[in-house]
């Protein structure tokens, strides 16, 4: 028989401790989006549908956005534009346990994005992180230009994947619906939906705000000619399976 000496296993017993006590006190996002705002050419361009899919694919939060947008015909609009669309990409560190400051390069974002309009692959580009006030999120903006004629209508799908969010020990979505802004009026139909394996009945210890529908599948906020004015804020409960990582 082998004998294992205490010391190691003391040893072992604190090393597999350590993690857990500064995650008790950790707090972090990468690669928190939202909804997509107009930057330049603003108020020109109707989102007349947006479709925003929060999916958990093992430790990941995979976005899909599907935007239906159409600019004013002929009979208000003789000539094309061209406006800027643009999503946030946050790495949000809390200060909790003595961290330090975020500073824009250890700022980490997604680990997948890409954009598409009406099929087609598009060019998008990444500004430069900058540091809010409190010094405790980055923040950047992925942006695509998208051009218009008088009366045309364009499809656009954004996929960004990036991880879960933590509390501590707690696995959190976190997904920034108020960002939408600057179309030519509020959208005429919007509509978030989170899904996760299994039943969502079963997995969400914690959700805000109150939704318009959910079941077994899903959960759904749907907003009618109205913007949202509160974030999506969703917490998986500690039985919640982490499973292996999605990598893009």
């Amino acid at each position: 028989m082998i004998r294992t000496p205490l010391l190691t296993i003391c040893a072992a017993a604190i090393l597999s401790i350590t993690p857990l006590c500064v995650l008790a006190d950790h707090k972090e996002y990468q690669g928190r989006t939202g909804l997509p705002t107009v930057l330049e050419g603003k108020d020109k361009v109707w989102m007349e549908k947006g479709l925003a899919a929060l999916e958990v694919r093992g430790n990941d939060l995979w976005v899909t956005q599907d935007v239906k947008m159409r600019y004013p015909g002929p009979d208000v609009e003789k000539n094309g534009t061209r406006i800027k669309v643009a999503v946030r990409e946050d790495y949000y560190r809390s200060k909790d346990g003595g961290a330090g400051d975020v500073s824009p390069a250890e700022a980490k974002g997604f680990r997948s994005f890409n954009v598409t309009i009406d099929g087609r692959k598009a060019a998008s580009s990444a500004e430069p992180w900058t540091i809010n006030d409190k010094n405790d999120t980055a923040t950047r903006w992925r942006t695509v230009w998208v051009d218009f004629r008088p009366g045309q209508v364009r499809q656009m799908r954004i996929v960004s994947a990036a991880p879960i969010g933590r509390d501590g020990n707690h696995r959190i979505v976190e997904f920034r619906s108020k960002d939408v802004g600057h179309w030519r009026e509020s959208p005429d139909y919007l509509e978030i939906r989170f899904k996760a394996p299994g039943s969502t009945e079963a997995v969400l210890a914690g959700l805000e705000p109150k939704p318009n529908d959910q079941n077994r599948r899903a959960v759904r906020w749907v907003y009618r000619k109205a913007s949202p004015n509160r974030d999506i804020f969703i917490m998986l409960p500690d039985s919640y399976p982490a499973r292996s990582r999605t990598r893009s």
